[in-house]
């Protein structure tokens, strides 16, 4: 215990008056004079140990009285932890106030960003006008990276907005202590409005501070209820236009409630596509389809949307993805083009087929094509060696058919360049392609599929005949795979990966005398299916503060490298930072982007991409720390001056006046003297001599 005004003390030599009056009275003594020795009779006797002890009570009452009289005008208190490494001088407070999109949740008495405010206002009135008071949020903004008075303090908080930024304890504290330890010669605190989310909190990794007193206030929605879009996806990776595609949505219910048939609605270019309905068990997920046709080509827009209250911000899933026209091929050819390859390609609008002899390449164009096949190719120079690879790292994809003389080292360097297994001879058994990976994205949309969704082959299935092939050595690289398989279990046709490019290799040229694959019907979508897949499908969406990297596509590429990127019906436009790297380029928005939406990337006011960017999903689990967890996890933290405070239980001024002052007494000092004149009152008018 200790006092505030400990010079009162001294006023306890007053105890000393009570003594000396009772030992005079103890001196004195009366005389009684009776007339008549019968009315001795009258007179209640009382002994003299009896006599004493009644004295010694009134005197020990008046004594403690006194003696509470005197404490009480000292203002005795209990320090708190906090207080004992309290120093004289001004106050530093750093307030968070979370407004991450969680804080739009309802409480009983309004939205947690209203009541979070209110504390924040609240806090700032526990202290003095003079004191130093600074206010931080998810945002991080720099204009409240500085100390204000009170007023300003207020001006600030009064301004703060719900924002789609989110941070995590530990990142909070440790920016409030780097901007405290800036300001010396004053008492540094720390306080955390917020919910204390479990998913973006992260209080496991609280360190200890031994500079700074923390203030945990939590702020509690009255339920935490909440239906939202986690991700969409499309069941092919590239589309066409006249196409019917399915589009996946996985829905998750952060509630312990069921939801039945909740409408779901599917815009493409801001006309509707279809509408379906979600139904999710309670804190379960679900996944519906949306399938729909692509009417028309070039950038599609799109936004699937639901209905749920009162957390909105993200019941709606923006995402773009691009229809080609056409699909730039090249061949290389080491004689006569093959009639088999321009019966398939040449005449098919979907694709733009040039063929070139193999003495006659233009190295600087391979990056304008999504696909090269080497058909026959013969000759393969350092420098044609060192293109190909190039090529394939920065993500272009080869189809190999060899000739039908090869040249085993040549052909055997260039497979080592690429890290492929090499040819080894030749096999001249006659045989049947036996298997094929339906499974691999080249025959996933051939075949019908169970209603599993599983693709179920015919029996009996006619796949091609090879009269000869050549034999593959022994795998060299884990990402093989093989797409067509003989019957002695040797390879007929496979894809490895290559950087990020695709190689295909086929075993057996282009000619009849060596298998009926040309003409065969499997054929017909093998080849149709390598020559879509090319397109490397751009990211349908992007997560707003992530950063990702943007990938241009390689024919939306300008000679020059200034780009602009323009929110799509809005006033949001800024210039990204631009990178090139072999055949691709890339943008970072570097946080710029702050709105959920449809955004395009412009080279002179020209649409070159469509870009969709959403809020993360992160801060849609509601689901948030209660005190009894909050105040285990504090204890368990190491930190050693902190406290929680929960508003329900006192007014948050009073609190914390109690935290930085301590525990007050003298009430209860004026409460007990109280209580002891009423017992000496009690012992001289009920105990008579």
């Amino acid at each position: 215990m200790t006092f505030l005004q400990p010079l009162f003390l001294i006023a306890l030599s007053a105890l000393a008056i009570p003594i000396i009056i009772h030992l005079f009275n103890f001196r004195k003594y009366k005389k009684i004079w009776f007339t008549n020795v019968r009315f001795i009779a009258d007179i209640r006797q009382e002994s003299k140990k009896r006599s004493q002890l009644r004295h010694l009570l009134i005197l020990f009452m008046r004594l403690l009285a006194i003696a509470c009289l005197v404490l009480a005008f000292a203002q005795p208190f209990i320090p708190s932890p906090l207080q004992k490494k309290k120093q004289a001088g001004k106050q530093a407070v750093s307030i968070y106030v979370d407004n991450s999109f969680s804080m739009e949740a309802l409480a009983s008495n309004g939205r947690l960003i209203d009541i979070a405010k209110a504390r924040a206002l609240e806090i700032a009135e526990a202290y003095k006008p003079s004191d130093l008071f600074q206010l931080i949020t998810c945002d991080f903004e720099g204009r409240h990276q500085r100390f204000v008075n009170r007023d300003e303090f207020k001006t600030l908080v009064e301004e703060l907005r719900i924002s789609p930024a989110s941070r995590n304890i530990p990142d909070v504290m440790k920016r409030q202590q780097d901007l405290l330890n800036t300001v010396e010669g004053t008492n540094h605190s720390v306080y955390l409005v917020s919910d204390f989310q479990k998913s973006t909190a992260g209080l496991q990794h609280l360190k200890a501070d031994s500079t700074i007193s923390c203030f945990f206030v939590p702020v509690a929605a009255e339920k935490q209820n909440n239906l939202y879009i986690d991700t969409i996806w499309f069941d092919s990776p590239v589309q066409q236009a006249g196409q019917q595609v399915t589009l996946k949505a996985r829905f998750r219910n952060n509630s312990p409630e069921a939801v039945e048939k909740i409408p779901v609605k599917l815009l493409i270019n801001n006309k509707q596509k279809t509408i379906g309905s979600c139904s999710a068990a309670g804190n379960g997920e679900t996944e519906i389809t949306l399938p729909f046709t692509n009417n028309e080509g070039g950038i599609q827009y799109g936004s699937l949307e639901i209905t749920d209250y009162p957390v909105t911000w993200d019941d709606q899933f923006y995402f773009v993805y691009p229809i080609k026209s056409s699909v730039p091929l090249l061949c290389i050819n080491a004689g006569d083009e093959n009639p088999f390859l321009n019966a398939l390609f040449q005449h098919d609008s979907s694709f733009i087929f040039k063929n070139t002899p193999s003495r006659q390449l233009d190295y600087s164009s391979f990056s304008r094509y999504s696909l090269i096949i080497l058909n026959g190719t013969d000759e393969f120079s350092s420098g044609f060696q060192q293109e190909l690879v190039k090529y394939v790292n920065d993500g272009g994809n080869i189809l190999v058919f060899p000739p039908q003389k090869i040249n085993g080292d040549v052909y055997n360097s260039f497979f080592r360049s690429m890290g492929l297994a090499g040819f080894s001879g030749i096999d001249t058994v006659r045989q049947r392609v036996s298997e094929l990976n339906a499974e691999n994205p080249v025959f996933r949309d051939v075949f019908e599929k169970n209603a599993a969704g599983k693709i179920i082959l015919p029996e009996n299935i006619d796949l091609p005949m090879v009269f000869r092939h050549y034999i593959l050595a022994s795998r060299i690289k884990t990402e093989q795979e093989d797409l067509l398989k003989l019957q002695n279990g040797q390879s007929f046709l496979n894809v490895t990966k290559r950087g990020k490019g695709l190689v295909y290799l086929c075993s057996v040229p282009l000619d009849e005398s060596w298998s009926n694959f040309p003409k065969h019907p499997v054929f017909v979508p093998v080849l149709y299916k390598i020559a879509l897949l090319s397109q490397h499908p751009l990211p349908l969406y992007y997560t707003i503060g992530k950063n990702d990297a943007i990938v241009l596509e390689k024919d939306s590429i300008p000679l020059k490298e200034v780009f602009q990127v323009r929110k799509l019906g809005g006033e949001v436009e800024f210039i990204p930072e631009i990178r090139s790297s072999g055949m691709e380029v890339t943008l970072y928005p570097h946080d710029q982007i702050s709105e959920a939406g449809i955004y395009n990337i412009l080279d002179d006011g020209k649409v070159i991409q469509g870009l969709a960017f959403n809020y993360d999903r992160k801060e849609s689990d509601l689901t948030c720390y209660s005190s009894g967890e909050l105040s285990n996890i504090l204890n368990r933290s190491g930190l050693k001056y902190y406290a929680l405070l929960a508003p329900k239980k006192a007014p948050l001024t009073k609190q914390i006046h109690e935290m930085s002052q301590g525990t007050p007494l003298w009430k209860l000092f004026i409460l007990m003297a109280l209580l002891f004149f009423a017992a000496e009152i009690a012992l001289v008018r009920l105990i008579r001599g």
